[in-house]
């Protein structure tokens, strides 16, 4: 029987394996014509066939979603997905210009919105399940869930709040590296509290950036 793309028999021999930049993996991430495809490990935690066959019926743009599911012996064994390039995965958020790092943030709220109304919590959106190529994706939808009933308003606030935890652990870490002071990098995340949960993180951003190029300059004026 062997493996099948959905109703198609396929075969795996030969396919590239990518370099997928992303620190945390749920499965192992080929090139497979123009996607990319994520096979399960044997005994590894991950998404349902079910939660996926959902997730497929969902077009996003910056929120990685399950394409089409593969099967091997008729055991679901993973999916296809957008393949993003991994040219600029140098970039830095902090450094980022400060309108194009918001534009890719309110690309992302676009998606969470799109996935609150279909009543898509995302869990697990960790720093190790994104991609920055100066554009922000997320990458790994394993650990997403689906509920049949509860307030879109409520999920759509709690989505953007993890989205927002997200983006302070992405430039946390950055500013570490950056060899940026404890205290500095406290202040930040103290700002960053302060957020309105009604507030879309991208607005809050650029109000607390202001006239300040970038990120990094921020950081530097409130030290």
């Amino acid at each position: 029987m062997g493996y099948r793309l959905e109703n198609k028999s396929v075969e795996l021999d030969g396919i590239r394996k990518l370099n997928f930049v992303p620190s945390m993996k749920a499965g192992d991430v080929y090139r497979y014509h123009n996607y990319a495809l994520r096979i399960f490990r044997d005994g590894e935690k991950t998404i349902d066939e079910d939660t996926a066959r959902y997730l497929t019926n969902i077009t996003t743009e910056k929120v990685l979603l399950p394409k089409k599911l593969l099967f091997y012996n008729n055991v679901f064994k993973g999916y296809t997905m957008k393949l993003v390039s991994q040219k600029g995965t140098g970039k830095k958020i902090i450094t980022t210009p400060k309108d194009e790092f918001l534009n890719t943030v309110e690309d992302l709220e676009e998606d969470i919105e799109l996935l609150s109304q279909k009543k898509v919590l995302l869990n697990d959106i960790a720093p190790g399940y994104t991609l920055y190529n100066g554009e922000l994706y997320l990458v790994n939808p394993a650990r997403y869930s689906v509920f049949e009933g509860g307030d879109e308003t409520k999920l759509e606030s709690l989505n953007k709040y993890q989205l927002q935890l997200l983006l302070v652990e992405l430039i946390s870490g950055e500013l570490n590296k950056q060899n940026f002071s404890q205290s500095a990098i406290k202040s930040f995340k103290e700002l960053m509290s302060l957020r309105d949960l009604d507030q879309n993180p991208s607005a809050y951003l650029d109000e607390i950036i202001g006239d300040q190029k970038d990120i990094k300059q921020l950081i530097k004026k409130i030290s």
